[in-house]
């Protein structure tokens, strides 16, 4: 380190500068008055509140930069006399503006990212048909004050000459180190962000998973997603496995969804009247979509019964259940009140004896 020999001449030159710093301030401030004045009402005059944002994020760091021009040229008009050449204060006055302008940069640029996001998230995010933006911004806005701020150290620590290769290769190995650690945890988020991206399925939908689960999905995540089953059981999977499962989507891509079911009535019943009010029942019920079209088709003969295939559409999966339950119980009460007979198994018991 140098240092500084405290005669009366160095002592001079720092009140001196110090009276500078005084005028640099007051300058700063006025330039900052100022472009609030006349950058600031304009931006109120445009038809999103961003550009207001932005004008009140740079406003002190405008006031800092003009501070650090008027002691920049200070320091400029002071080392031309001669008996001040050479001087350490001049060093000293360097670092300093170095230093404030590194720090003040960095701390502008994360403050005007930090505010393009939060704008994005509050006016447009919202619009989107998905929820990468909610999830995928806020993390961005972190990993990105990191980044600068590290950058920032490292480029003061070189300015004194400190040698930051350690510090880098120290920040490497602790990220590699963070990295495995991290393994289930990254694969989880990068598969998050596959299915946010890809939307094989959306919050809301009835899926239906090879492992059997089966139910509405309550939350997508970055680490996981969570499956609300017809048991009202929240199931939470992480996003990894989810990611590589076979999916059954039963809300995309309309949500229409076809239900199939039989029906046996006696032999000697007349089909074709059956096949009329099972299109009849069909048709009156406005749980059952009229397109596609409804079918019955005569499917075969059974060892008790001549068998029928059911096909109608709803609107929704996810009142399969309670539709179906409507339709068989309006079969059951038509069949009851025209006479038609639903037959149950029978079988013949031959017994013979032997005397």
């Amino acid at each position: 380190m140098v240092s500084i020999n405290l005669d009366a001449e160095n002592v001079d030159l720092m009140l001196l500068v110090l009276a500078h710093i005084v005028v640099a301030i007051i300058v700063g401030w006025l330039a900052g008055q100022l472009f609030n004045l006349t950058l600031g009402r304009l931006a109120q005059r445009t038809k999103n509140d961003l550009d207001s944002k932005l004008v009140k994020v740079s406003k002190r760091p405008l006031s800092v930069v003009v501070f650090i021009i008027v002691l920049q040229i200070a320091r400029d008009k002071l080392s031309q006399f001669p008996h001040w050449v050479g001087s350490p204060v001049f060093d000293w006055l360097n670092d300093f503006i170095f230093v404030i302008g590194v720090v003040v940069a960095s701390l502008w640029l994360v403050a005007v990212i930090n505010t393009l996001i939060d704008w994005y998230l509050t006016n447009i995010a919202h619009r989107t048909k998905t929820a990468l933006d909610e999830l995928f911004l806020p993390l961005l806005r972190k990993v990105s004050s990191i980044i600068i701020y590290f950058l920032a150290i490292t480029v003061i620590l070189s300015h004194f000459n400190i040698n930051v290769t350690g510090l880098i290769a120290t920040a490497g190995v602790a990220s590699l180190a963070i990295a495995l650690a991290a393994q289930d945890t990254l694969s989880n988020m990068l598969a998050g962000f596959t299915i946010l991206s890809d939307r094989p399925f959306r919050e809301g939908d009835r899926i239906e998973l090879a492992s059997g689960i089966y139910g509405d999905v309550y939350h997508i995540g970055l680490r996981s997603t969570k499956i609300l089953t017809r048991e009202n059981t929240l199931v939470t999977i992480p996003n990894k496995d989810i990611a590589n499962a076979v999916i059954i989507n039963h809300m995309l891509p309309d949500g229409i969804y076809r239900i199939s079911t039989t029906v046996g009535v006696a032999y000697g019943t007349d089909l074709h009247k059956v096949k009329a009010i099972i299109f009849d029942i069909l048709k009156s019920l406005p749980e059952v979509l009229d397109e596609p079209k409804p079918t019955v088709f005569f499917l075969n003969f059974g060892d008790s019964s001549l068998d029928l295939s059911i096909r109608f559409y709803i609107a929704d999966a996810r009142h399969r259940r309670r539709v179906t339950d409507i339709v068989h119980m309006a079969i059951k009460d038509r069949f009851e009140a025209e006479g038609i007979e639903i037959p149950f198994p029978q079988r013949d018991v031959h017994i013979i004896s032997h005397k």
